[in-house]
């Protein structure tokens, strides 16, 4: 006797994403294309590794997935995972077996990217054509769940600090350190040891007789400051990539992260509050995780191209994986919560302000006067201005202090940026 075959109709098809984007007539051609197929309790429906390029659906019953690490996730046919594809990174990142009587759908993923992607007028015959075209919410959607999975599993590749930063770090962990021994550590990059000595010189530390060496500059500086400034400076060389494509993206990062990370600096000076060169680090790390994202986008070239889907990612995830850089790099705290809540724009905590609150303030000062700012607070609308030290705390007047310090915050971008 053979097996019955039953076809998925429209209405069972529309409950999932990205099929709910389909037309009826291709919701009827789909589904005359595939069939619905059960599995028994227990049964593994899925293996960790699989490689075979189709997309699973869950339609009734329970799913468990594990993963290498022996983390486990259920997923029941009415909740808002099972409207998405299950497990659909390939490789596959986890075993999927059946916990109940299951029910669930087989979808060739050249069958679903040709849908998605037809034009109207195309015929059948030109449907069933491979497509190269992925759709950029599909894409999207694997890309913030491969972050997410890699970011769960410690698996994500992550930017490393620059060895003459690791250097100088751990040397000023040693009380006897001094100035001489940290030039020697800091000319093995040639290109730090001048922008050091022409920080020394400039109308931001310079003093009486100008400096003519790394030793004489980091005295000038203190070891402190030095310390700082060296991590500043070998920032600059994470904020690169091999995409074409991504180029400008993280050209316009850099551009941002140097004007937020000089406005930082010259409100540290102007509140007195905060330190002005960990204001400056602040401000220059606060976007660290978009660079890992951009390097990461380099493997999802459609999202790499798309602006819009790219924009949303960085948005979604920059918080988790800038931490889990300063993190990984052993920063302290007060940094990390600086990459976590830099665009929580409505924040409240109590006490005095921090350095979150510094680049909160300073990144809308960097948003005035353009597009973004239509979908932003106004500066008065934000708590964190209320806390910082600015006299009296409107935003007339906190524009008037920054237009004051325009030349001031032009050296701290000159000396970032030389």
């Amino acid at each position: 006797m053979s097996e019955i075959v039953v076809h998925p109709t429209p209405e069972i098809l529309k409950r999932f994403h990205p099929l709910d984007q389909l037309n009826d007539i291709q919701l009827e051609m789909l589904g005359r294309s595939i069939q619905i197929h059960s599995a028994g309790r227990g049964l593994k429906i899925l293996e960790q590794g699989d490689t075979t390029p189709f997309s699973l659906y869950l339609i009734k019953g329970k799913l468990r997935l594990l993963s290498t690490d022996g983390r486990v996730t259920e997923i029941l046919d009415d909740s808002p995972q099972a409207q998405n594809p299950i497990a659909n990174l390939i490789p596959r990142r986890y075993t999927v077996e059946a916990v109940s009587p299951t029910d669930y759908l087989v979808v060739e993923n050249n069958l679903l990217e040709g849908l998605l992607n037809i034009d109207e007028g195309f015929t059948a015959t030109e449907m069933d054509n491979d497509s190269q075209i992925v759709d950029p919410i599909l894409a999207e959607s694997r890309m913030t769940e491969a972050l997410l999975d890699d970011l769960k599993n410690n698996c994500l590749v992550l930017p490393s600090l620059p060895d003459v930063a690791v250097r100088v770090g751990r040397a000023m962990r040693d009380e006897n350190t001094n100035a001489r021994k940290l030039a020697n550590i800091v000319q093995t990059d040639p290109a730090i040891t001048t922008k050091l000595v022409r920080a020394a010189n400039s109308p931001l530390y310079a003093g009486v007789t100008p400096v003519d060496s790394c030793a004489a500059a980091i005295v000038r500086l203190g070891a402190d400051t030095t310390h700082k400034l060296v991590l500043t400076f070998a920032l600059r060389e994470l904020f690169n990539t091999h995409s074409k494509v991504l180029k400008e993206h993280m050209h316009q990062l850099w551009e941002h992260s140097v004007k937020v990370s000089a406005i930082c600096y010259v409100l540290a000076k102007i509140s007195g509050q905060f330190n002005p060169e960990h204001a400056l680090l602040a401000g220059l790390l606060h976007d660290i995780g978009n660079v890992a994202i951009l390097s990461y986008a380099e493997n999802f070239t459609e999202v790499a191209k798309d602006n819009e889907k790219l924009e949303q990612v960085m948005h979604d995830m920059r918080g988790s994986i800038g931490s889990a850089i300063l993190q990984n790099w052993g920063f302290i705290d007060d940094l990390i919560l600086v990459t976590k809540e830099a665009e929580n724009w409505f924040r409240e905590h109590d006490g005095e302000a921090d350095y979150t609150d510094l680049v909160i303030v300073s990144q809308l000062h960097t948003f005035i006067g353009s597009d973004a700012m239509k979908q932003l607070p106004t500066l008065d609308q934000v708590p964190a201005l209320k806390r910082l030290n600015l006299g009296e705390l409107t935003p007339k007047l906190s524009l008037k202090i920054l237009d004051k310090a325009e030349e001031k915050i032009e050296r701290a971008q000159k000396m970032l940026t030389a």
